[in-house]
């Protein structure tokens, strides 16, 4: 399903997602000087959404179609998906940690082989779903723990916001 949305509309409307990007961005970098990760890792993923939105909006515009679809309105999905057509992958790492596998029991690598890794390295991708896991307390039923945020490193925080920063540049 789809809206209209004159062409000048469309070029309204890339400004103001990539201004609200940046502002994302900016309440990132407060977060991430008071040491607020998880906070810090919401308002980018916030950030990236909207510099997905600014993407869809660039695509249309760019064919000359007024019609644009409605889930730019209601997918956190759809836009992270148009973000991630312009940013680089390398920019989606939050957290690169490792592991002693000898450590790991069986059944704890077997459960990991469905997962991310058993190599040793555990990574923690940005994404919608870690938006949410860094937003809201949550209760693992599996590990009998109560999740409150996301592993996240300053440095690949700041990495990203410098990454988003020059594509919202070069837009």
């Amino acid at each position: 399903m789809t809206i209209k949305i004159p062409l000048e509309k469309l070029r309204e409307g890339i400004q103001y997602s990539l201004k609200k990007s940046e502002e994302h961005l900016v309440g990132a970098e407060v977060l991430i000087e008071r040491n607020l990760l998880s906070g810090a890792v919401a308002l980018i993923e916030f950030a990236i959404e909207e510099f997905g939105r600014a993407q869809a909006l660039r695509e249309k515009l760019r064919k000359g179609s007024e019609d644009v679809e409605r889930s730019l309105f209601s997918s956190h999905d759809y836009k992270y998906e148009k973000a991630w057509t312009v940013l680089p992958e390398e920019l989606k790492t939050i957290y690169e940690g490792t592991f002693d596998t000898a450590v790991l029991g069986e059944a704890t690598l077997g459960e990991m082989a469905l997962g991310e890794t058993v190599s040793g390295v555990e990574k923690e991708t940005i994404s919608p779903r870690t938006r949410l896991d860094a937003t809201f307390v949550n209760y693992d039923e599996h590990e009998k723990e109560w999740k409150v945020g996301v592993p996240a490193e300053k440095e690949k925080l700041e990495i990203i916001i410098k990454g988003i920063r020059e594509h919202i540049r070069s837009f």
